[in-house]
């Protein structure tokens, strides 16, 4: 979603999306993103070139960007413009080859099951 969509949503609904985020969340994950929340409000002590300590603004948080799964990125675009179409031959070619797979996957499936078959 975008920034746009999420801004017209009710606090409520956010908090309820949020909180649904959260419970999947490993235990491990929640506890690093606490400790991060926690360790941003806290102000960072630097040294003064005299040596003194100083209170500095708070640090900001570590925070891993999210993958972009519902927007392309603008990269991705220029290549999607850039591609040629593909001819008849080539879908053609593809799609044999895809029903090759697809015959070789199936042929392996039921190779092992007669091996498991046999085998009780």
């Amino acid at each position: 979603m975008t920034m746009k969509q999420y801004s017209k949503m009710t606090k409520a609904s956010l908090v309820r999306k949020i909180m649904k985020a959260l419970k999947k969340m490993p235990k491990t994950k929640l506890a690093k993103l606490c400790y991060e929340l926690e360790k941003r409000r806290l102000p960072t002590i630097s040294t003064t070139k005299k040596g003194m300590p100083r209170l500095t603004q708070s640090r900001p948080a570590y925070t891993r960007r999210m993958p972009r799964s519902e927007s392309m990125t603008a990269s991705a675009i220029l290549k999607s413009q850039r591609a040629k179409p593909r001819s008849a031959k080539q879908r053609a070619n593809d799609k044999r080859l895809g029903l090759m797979a697809k015959r070789r996957a199936r042929a392996k499936r039921r190779l092992r099951w007669v091996t498991i078959y046999n085998l009780i």
